[in-house]
């Protein structure tokens, strides 16, 4: 018996989505919203950063994100560099918001710095998750507004300053990066 290709077995798709939404009314179509809203709280945080914009809503995701990558040390609670990562995403995809965006990355670096300060925490994946969170911070520099880089830049020496201490090359890297971006914007002090 031959085997089906997968493609050929799941028929089911956005194209085909569409085409039974195409054929929603006005009130069934809020129906179908209001099902997806209450089905999941992803869903929810989804919605309401996309149709709500609020600062409110980026606050809610600075939390998520802090307390990801820097659970209470005395819950049994793991780090999850996933579940922020993920949930930055989210917040991009939702609002398409670049400063929300850098903002939330920041609060990853932020946290992560911390955790790996305070308490000695991180391996090679973890610098590594850090660093490239520094790297897209970089990245969208020039796309931010001089208040966003202004207030980034603050941010990032923090950071700079607090990754001294730390081993395993990140201080060193931080260091790197950060000095980089002041020559390059022009900035004699971040």
């Amino acid at each position: 018996m031959a085997k089906t290709p997968i493609a050929a077995k799941n028929q089911a798709g956005w194209a085909a989505v569409r085409k039974k939404l195409d054929a929603f009314d006005r009130a069934g179509l809020l129906a179908l919203v209001h099902d997806l809203y209450d089905a999941s709280a992803l869903n929810r945080r989804f919605l309401e950063a996309r149709l709500l914009s609020s600062s409110a809503f980026l606050e809610e995701y600075r939390r998520l994100v802090a307390d990801a990558v820097y659970p209470d040390p005395f819950s049994r609670r793991q780090v999850s560099v996933r579940d922020a990562t993920a949930t930055i995403t989210e917040y991009r995809r939702s609002t398409g918001d670049l400063t929300g965006t850098v903002d939330l990355m920041l609060t990853f670096l932020e946290a992560g710095t911390e955790q790996a300060a305070d308490l000695g925490y991180g391996d090679d994946p973890y610098f590594a998750a850090l660093e490239r969170k520094l790297d897209a911070i970089a990245k969208s520099w020039s796309d931010l507004s001089a208040d966003a880089r202004e207030d980034a830049a603050k941010r990032l020496d923090w950071v700079r300053t607090r990754a001294q201490s730390i081993g395993w090359g990140y201080g060193d890297y931080v260091a790197d990066v950060v000095t980089a971006l002041q020559r390059s914007h022009g900035n004699t002090k971040t």
